[in-house]
């Protein structure tokens, strides 16, 4: 009988972590990138040491899933960790809103006014993800952004400068349900940088060598990683998250955002924001 006490106590322990703690915490990564991609170092626990060394700060974000179970506020942290960080650019890798059609619009003037809270010197960009589309939710969440101060790119190329770097940032439309162009014009830029929201559709890019840096979301890192079994979602099979060396030039990272899907649970996979500080190579 005590046995079956104590079973039943992890349980309930182990359902309230997934519901109430592991979604709301919170990781910060950060990672130094050199143009030579050779040594890409997670500078998680002493980003500050390379603060005189890095040209851009960029803060990745993807995934929020707001709906009933997450609500705006709960962009809070986030707010206070890039007002902290003042990164110089921010992308929004897709997936806004879980699902247009149970969106309750009473919320919507918070969201607003939380995105928009959100600033950087270089922009804010942000492409779509599969559950932007459904229910049509993907005109709302264009008029969201617009609202926000973000810049939509659908198959579109932005060009940003500080007096360090120059970006060129292209952004697809979702793999899944809307129509992606992976073919962007070559600039002068000194990076290169890709939004997408399916990680696997890098499979797509007919030369991944011509970006530095692919940024994807989708995966949510699994959601729920139990030992020895790993949820993966569609269009995110083959990458789930962290970095991956795709090329000698391009690096590939994989997001595993905010919200949470289909359950409002997370375990083995908590949400993060991730910061890239990016340098030239050191003269040789």
């Amino acid at each position: 009988m005590y046995i079956l006490y104590g079973i039943l106590i992890l349980c309930v322990l182990c359902l309230f972590y997934m519901l109430v703690i592991e979604p709301r915490r919170l990781k910060k990564k950060h990672y130094f990138i050199r143009k030579n991609k050779l040594h890409v170092l997670d500078i998680s626990n002493a980003y500050d040491l390379y603060r005189n060394k890095t040209d851009v700060t960029i803060a990745h974000i993807s995934d929020t899933h707001f709906s009933r179970s997450y609500h705006p506020r709960r962009m809070n942290a986030i707010i206070r960790s890039i007002l902290q960080q003042s990164p110089d650019m921010i992308v929004f890798t897709g997936d806004l809103v879980d699902n247009y059609k149970n969106w309750p619009h009473r919320y919507t003037k918070s969201l607003i006014e939380k995105l928009t809270k959100l600033s950087a010197p270089m922009g804010k960009f942000a492409i779509l993800g599969n559950h932007d589309y459904k229910e049509n939710g993907e005109y709302f969440i264009a008029e969201v952004f617009k609202e926000s101060d973000f810049i939509l790119l659908k198959n579109q190329q932005f060009f940003g400068a500080n007096e360090n770097i120059s970006i060129a940032i292209s952004g697809t439309d979702d793999a899944l349900h809307g129509k992606p162009n992976y073919k962007f014009a070559r600039t002068a830029a000194d990076w290169h940088l890709l939004l997408i929201h399916e990680p696997d559709s890098v499979k797509n890019i007919e030369l991944p060598e011509a970006y530095d840096l692919i940024l994807a979301g989708h995966s949510h890192g699994g959601q729920v990683r139990l030992p020895f079994v790993h949820f993966k979602h569609p269009g995110a099979i083959h990458y789930t998250r962290g970095l991956y060396l795709l090329t000698e030039k391009t690096l590939l990272s994989v997001n595993q955002g905010l919200g949470t899907t289909v359950l409002p649970i997370r375990f083995g996979a908590p949400p993060e924001i991730i910061y890239y500080h990016l340098a030239q190579d050191e003269p040789e």
